[in-house]
């Protein structure tokens, strides 16, 4: 009895912890897409096509077609956020 209790009460946790990591991934995408829909951007994102947000040395955050290693040898920029695609419904899928 004991041992399929317990056999059940993992399989239970381990389904609980699928739910929490699901669920903090779906936080941190809400998290980021506000800060890219606030972020300054000198253009349209397209449906489809990846950018890069990154935060600025004044703590501002930046979207830019640019990825990290296009750069050059240094940055202009504080540190990357997040690498991210628009999607068709225009949230972010984020691809770190």
């Amino acid at each position: 009895m004991h041992q399929q209790t317990d056999r059940q009460m993992k399989q239970l946790y381990d389904q609980m912890q699928t739910l929490v990591d699901q669920a903090n991934e779906l936080k941190q995408r809400v998290e980021v897409s506000e800060r890219i829909y606030l972020a300054q951007m000198s253009f349209e994102p397209l449906v489809g096509h990846t950018y890069y947000l990154y935060e600025k040395d004044d703590g501002n955050d930046v979207l830019s077609m640019i990825a990290p290693d296009e750069w050059g040898k240094t940055s202009p920029f504080k540190k990357l956020i997040s690498k991210a695609t628009l999607l068709a419904d225009h949230t972010w899928e984020l691809d770190e």
